[in-house]
């Protein structure tokens, strides 16, 4: 419910500092994974934001209010402002609606199967790691 109230809350706006940039190739999918790492936060960015931020840069990122997921990252010292593009937030909308949808098994007037069981304990221990991501940057 906290990743689906963040469609409605407004977000934040961080003043922070690209710390340092690292750049990954997976050979196994044919990818390179862009990361950028700012004080307290990191996230994956594309290429174009990749090459334009440099460490030590004074940025502004607008977050997400409860999981920090970043939106836009603004450069101070230039004015340009990116965009993210990596399409994650439409995964974690995604995964919190199955979450909403599984919670609805509790609803039913008979017990559940094991299989149902079992499936139900995977998601909540899934979903406790989020939790505590999104616990940590309160």
């Amino acid at each position: 419910m906290l990743i689906l109230s963040e469609l409605v809350l407004p977000e934040k706006e961080i003043q922070t500092t690209v710390v340092s940039k690292d750049e990954s190739y997976r050979a196994r999918f044919g990818t390179t994974t862009y990361n950028i790492y700012f004080e307290n936060l990191n996230d994956q960015f594309n290429k174009e934001v990749f090459d334009h931020l440099m460490e030590g840069e004074e940025v502004l990122v607008n977050v997400s209010f409860f999981s920090k997921e970043i939106s836009t990252v603004t450069s101070i010292k230039t004015g340009i402002t990116h965009v993210k593009e990596t399409s994650e937030e439409y995964f974690l909308y995604g995964l919190a609606l199955v979450f909403i949808l599984t919670s609805l098994i509790w609803l039913k007037p008979r017990m559940m199967s094991a299989k149902e069981a079992r499936i139900l304990a995977i998601l909540i221990f899934i979903s406790a790691f989020s939790l505590l991501r999104i616990l940590k940057h309160l």
